[in-house]
């Protein structure tokens, strides 16, 4: 915030607030989900190291979700009933997620832009089971829109090839080049070149991820990220300037 004050006006993409629904909300109702599901946080802990291996990431989070809900509940009532104790997980998980949500989207030192027709914007909500979910009942776009990222991607054709070379793996470090993110990231903006933002699988949106960012800020403005190693080689590509907050 610091970083933004000092260096305004300030934008934000709604692809940010699509990545944070869909990353990580989601991860805080999937752990209250997990939670709920489960007679007590040990078995809901258990159910997350059995994630297929690539959940990996994602179970992490939750882990350490749970693991933080579980550790201030017992600081907060070590003696309580563990029916008790479970509830006072699952409020707080709750809360959690709603106050990240309506925190991201509320009044603030940036003007939020580039409107995405396909993003859900909608409210956290609980269905009839106490489960937590998603605006419309999905973390997710909407299926009856094509991916409108891709959509700004496609349109930028010289802009979106030189995206995909600064990905190959001759262009970027031994170490770089081997991140599965990075090779994940080619392989997405490959494919809405061939096959166009119609035909692209909506599910494979945050793949785009940062070449999203890098090719969207504006010429004369500067990309805020404390990811300089993935975001360096698309800025450089594309002649952006790249800043690190303090």
């Amino acid at each position: 915030m610091a970083t933004i004050a000092a260096n305004p006006p300030a934008e934000l993409p709604f692809y940010a607030l699509r990545e944070m629904l869909a990353g990580y909300i989601r991860n805080i109702c999937d752990a209250h989900n997990v939670l709920l599901a489960a007679q007590n946080p040990g078995e809901a802990l258990q159910a997350l190291l059995f994630l297929a291996p690539f959940q990996r990431r994602a179970a992490q989070q939750k882990l350490q979700l749970i693991a933080e809900a579980l550790t201030a509940t017992f600081i907060g009532n070590p003696s309580g009933p563990r029916n008790q104790q479970k509830q006072d997980m699952l409020d707080s998980l709750a809360l959690e997620a709603a106050r990240v949500w309506v925190r991201a989207r509320k009044s603030a030192p940036w003007k939020t832009v580039q409107p995405l027709a396909c993003f859900n914007q909608g409210e956290i909500s609980h269905g009839k089971g106490g489960e937590l979910r998603g605006p419309n009942n999905n973390f997710n776009c909407k299926k009856s829109e094509r991916c409108a990222a891709a959509g700004w991607l496609f349109d930028n054709e010289i802009l979106l090839d030189k995206l995909i070379e600064a990905l190959h793996p001759n262009n970027l470090d031994p170490v770089a080049s081997k991140k599965t993110e990075n090779q994940s990231r080619r392989r997405a903006l490959k494919d809405i070149k061939k096959e166009g933002p119609q035909r692209f699988d909506k599910g494979r949106c945050r793949a785009i991820g940062d070449a999203y960012f890098a090719a969207m800020c504006p010429q004369d403005a500067s990309l805020l990220s404390t990811n300089v190693s993935d975001f360096e080689p698309l800025c450089t590509a594309l002649k952006k300037k790249l800043l690190k907050p303090k």
